[in-house]
Parts: C-alpha cells; structure tokens; sequence
C-alpha cells in the first residue's frame, strides 16, 4: 500500500467553494465582535489591568521585544498577545474596540478550523458546518471572544495546528507539517506548552481508534525533525533573550507562575466550569454521551475519536487550578461531538435541552432583572431573545432556529443588556483627568478602564514608594483609589513624608476580578436587599476618588 494511503482517514467530502471559507471566517468575526466597543462591557481584571495597559506601555517606551507594565518586565506571559495588540493599536488607534479585534479574529479563526477539522475528521460538509454553528453558540466562546485574553488565541492555534496535521496526514507534504509547527511555536509564544493540548488531544483520539499509524511518524522523520526543529526556532529565543537580560525577573516570573498554578493540586473546578461555558449545550452533551455510551467505546468510530479528544483537552485540568476560561479548547471537540451526535434531531432528548435553556434563561433573566430594577435600560434586550430561545428550544425545531436563538440571545446579554448595567463607567471629569494629568492608581486598580479609555497606560500603584510619589507630587499629578482603601494609602503616605488632599470622586458599580463581581468589595447580602427593596444602587457601589499628593505638614489633623 503506498504511503499516502497510510495516512488517509475517510474519504474527503466535496470541496467547499474558496469564497466559503473567507465568507465564514468574516461572518464569526463579525457575530463575535459586536459590542467590544462598549466601555461598560463585560471585562476581568487580567484584561484591563495586564492586557490592555502592557501594549501601551511597550508603546510609551518604545519596547517591543520584552513587555514591560509599570516599568517592570512582563514576563509571567510570552508576548505574542502583547505583541499583535500593540501592532492593532499602532494600526487602527489604541481603543477598546482595536485590543478586542484581536481575540475576535482569534475566535474567527477558531470557527472555521472546526469546520475543516470536521470536514476531514467526519467526511460531511454538512456536519462540519452544523458545528461551526455550534461553537458560535457557546457561553464560553461569545464572553471569551470580546475580551482581550490568551485563551481563546492559544486555543485557535492549536486548533489550527491539529487542522495543518490532518491535511498532512491526507497530503503528506512537508509544508503542512511545517504550518502545523509554525502554529504550535506561534502558541507557546503566547502561553507556553498548554498549545499542545488541543492538538495533542485530537491525536490521541486519532491514536484510539487506530486513525493515527504513529510509527509512519519515524519513516517521514525529517520532516518530523525538520518541524520539531521549527517550533524550537519561533518558541526559544524569546525565552533565552529575557533571561539573559532580566535574570531575577525571569527567575521570579516562572516561581509566581507555578505557584499560581498549584500544579499537582486536585480540584473539581473543571466540571462546573465546562458546564458554565458550554451553555446551553452543557447537559445536552451529557445526555448524549450517556444515551450513546455503548457505541462510543467501540473499536472504531467518530464517536470514541471525539470523545476521547474531548476528555485530553478537560482532565488535565484536574490536577491544577483552573478558571473555566481555560478550557474553552475542550468546546472544539464538544462542538464536533454534538454535531456528529445529533445527525438525527428526533433522537434528542428533550429534558436536557430544556435544562440547558433554563439555566441560560435564568442568568440572563437575573442581569434583566437587575437592570429593569434600577431603571437602568437594557433589559427589554433580553425579553424576545428569551422568549425566541424558549419557543425554539422548548420543542423539536429545524437546526436553524436550534442554532440563531442561543446565538442571538447572547448577543443581547453581552451588547445590550450587560452595557445597560454601568459597570466601570466613568464620568467625562476623571476621563478628562486621565488623558491630561499624571496618574497613579492605588492597589485596586481603579478605574478598571481609565487607561484604555484615556489611552495611556497609567501607573499602578500595589504599596507607597516614597520616590514615585515624590516625583508624581512634583508633577503634580492624582492617585485614583477606592476609597475604602484611603486609610491604608494615607498610612503609607505618612511613612513618606506626603499626606493627600481629595479633590473629586465619583461612585460605580466597579469589576473585581471576575466580569460579573460588580458590587464593591465587601457588599453583604443584607446590602443587596436593601439596594434591591429601595431601588437605589447606592449599598452596591464603589466609591472612587481622587486626591493631589502634599506634604505631610499642610494638611491639617481630622478633628
């Protein structure tokens, strides 16, 4: 049998047309992209406190190569991120608008590589197309896209990288083999090894229903050295230039990273997320998985092949700490499960549709409700995509209508309902502050979006140091804190000699951490029912202020 034949899976459907794959590449981006402009969009703190500020300060200091945030190296992280946001920046104006094009595009890409990885892997047009559509209905990858984050690009490369591999399998030429390690090499530049998991998971499902001849590997093995070589090339010198100009830096970066991490750590987190990001597909999936577990497990079969890809990309996660975020891979293959999975519509059964609906129904009822509470606006958003979602869900529909209603529901939630809310808002006064003065924020940081907005990178602040005050003091120029924290910035202050003087402030619902952790830190349940019984938002806001740095001496004593 010749080579080639060795490496074939299945025979490869009809072609699609050439126009169909930019056509579906622009239509996912356009979907995903719509409201990342909103400055009171959903956001996190590893988005507008690193992601956002670091490429500006690259910027302001003219870096390219090392990341630097706060006048410090940034180098927890490869900069691959840091990178393609500054070259968007540069290219379209720093905004929210250009940082978030560039995980849009990422999402995009992920999109159409499930659909040629489904056009090859389960040999239907069709199929491969249902669970693109599919993937574009995810909790996980509607909130991930719009935001600036490493998850979904490093999972879009792997991705993309599994995709170059199955096309060498079919065509063994080098140059798919060599795509496919410009692509893993791309990825550990952005995080690290995690971009092998996706990819590394399809070819152990490959491997377990004997799709994947391993050992053709050693009988092409220079273009497997040649590409292993490849990803050596892109991946290393990054690393060997930071450490040889920031060697205590590096040392600290990788020891903060591994504690983060808890590796070895066992925790069940990884269930309640895949459950929270595969919405509203989540139990659909388990019924599926459940009703089909006999033929899953058979010697040979797409349904093993996926399931087994699946389970590589999610069990790892056992072992370290995990945020749900991390394990927007897994949606591929899950995408492509369900799709091969639900061939046959009238085969679905209906309870864990209907749960999956519920669930997804209540969260965004809750932000409904909360913005119809408070006369915020935005809520009627929600209304008839909930009631399309209920009416396409709550019975067996034609997959168009599976597909458009969770797809335009959460489009509402994350453009229309969630902006309505006023997270992060900030008045035009501190914004004007941001764009003229020099600012430091103190430890929180707040405003979470000063810097974007203003388009400057702003300095943070964890602790006092007696030099950058005296020198922000002398520039005369503010420090923004949530005024919970002013006893501790005024102890500190003392310390340095400088006492601080309010001149403004402003109140907000304000993101801590996660995007949905708005109320100020410390708010009580009593808090929100008091906010909740007298509609006034007051219990749950953040109050923010500004103040001028002195010294100590003029200002007075409080009596």
């Amino acid at each position: 049998m010749p080579a080639q034949q060795h490496f074939s899976s299945r025979p490869s459907p009809a072609a699609l047309p050439l126009l169909a794959w930019p056509g579906l590449f622009l239509i996912a981006a356009l979907l995903l992209c719509l409201g990342t402009w909103e400055p009171t969009a959903l956001t996190g703190k590893d988005e507008f406190f690193l992601g956002l500020r670091t490429p500006m300060e690259m910027m302001a200091r003219q870096e390219w190569w090392v990341p630097f945030l706060d006048g410090a190296p940034r180098i927890r992280k490869p900069p691959l991120l840091y990178w393609l946001t500054r070259l968007s920046y540069e290219t379209f104006g720093i905004s929210l608008f250009s940082a978030r094009l560039v995980t849009v595009l990422f999402g995009a890409g992920l999109v159409t590589a499930t659909v040629g990885i489904g056009r090859r892997l389960l040999g239907d047009n069709g199929i491969a197309l249902f669970a693109g559509g599919l993937l574009l209905t995810f909790l996980g990858l509607n909130t991930e896209s719009r935001r600036l984050m490493l998850d979904i690009p490093v999972a879009a490369l792997s991705t993309l990288a599994f995709w170059a591999f199955l096309t060498w399998r079919e065509s063994p030429r080098a140059r798919w083999l060599g795509l496919a390690a410009l692509l893993l090499g791309a990825g550990f530049l952005l995080k690290g090894p995690i971009v092998a998991l996706v990819c590394g998971g399809g070819m152990l499902g490959l491997m377990a229903i004997h799709r994947f001849p391993w050992h053709e590997l050693f009988k092409r093995w220079p273009a497997v050295l040649g590409s292993l070589l490849l990803i050596l090339v892109i991946a290393l010198p990054w690393f060997v230039l930071v450490r040889q100009l920031h060697p205590e830096a590096a040392a600290l970066a990788y020891a903060d990273e591994m504690e983060a991490r808890q590796l070895a750590h066992f925790s069940l987190d990884m269930i309640p997320g895949l459950l929270q990001i595969a919405l509203p597909w989540s139990f659909v999936a388990l019924a599926l998985v459940w009703q089909n577990r006999k033929t899953i497990w058979q010697q040979t079969g797409e349904d093993r092949l996926l399931l087994v890809w699946l389970l590589a990309t999610c069990l790892p996660f056992l072992l370290v700490r995990t945020f749900e975020r991390y394990l927007v891979g897994s949606l591929v293959p899950l995408a492509l499960l369900l799709a091969w999975q639900m061939r046959n519509l009238e085969q679905l059964p209906t309870w864990p549709a209907r749960l999956g609906m519920g669930i997804s129904l209540v969260l965004g009822g809750l932000l409904a409700a909360f913005a119809w509470r408070f006369d915020l606006g935005g809520w009627y958003f929600w209304l008839p995509t909930a009631l399309y979602l209920a009416w396409a869900w709550s019975r067996g529909r034609q997959r168009l209508h599976w597909l458009a209603a969770p797809l335009l529901y959460w489009i509402a939630l994350l453009w229309g309902v969630f902006p309505a809310l006023g997270v992060n808002a900030i008045p035009p006064q501190a914004l004007e502050l941001g764009k003229t003065r020099q600012i430091a924020m103190y430890d929180g940081p707040q405003p979470a979006l000063l810097p974007i907005l203003s388009g400057r990178p702003l300095q943070h602040w964890p602790r006092v140091e007696a030099t950058q005050a005296r020198q922000l003091m002398a520039a005369d120029g503010l420090i923004f804190t949530d005024r919970d924290d002013l006893p501790r910035l005024q102890r500190q202050l003392a310390e340095a000699g400088l006492a601080a003087q309010v001149e403004g402030g402003y109140r907000t619902l304000a993101s801590a951490g996660s995007g949905l952790r708005f109320a100020r830190k410390g708010a009580t349940l009593d808090d929100w029912k008091r906010a909740w019984n007298t509609r006034n938002l007051d219990p749950l806001l953040t109050h923010i202020v500004w103040l001028k740095l002195v010294p100590a001496q003029t200002v007075a004593p409080p009596p």
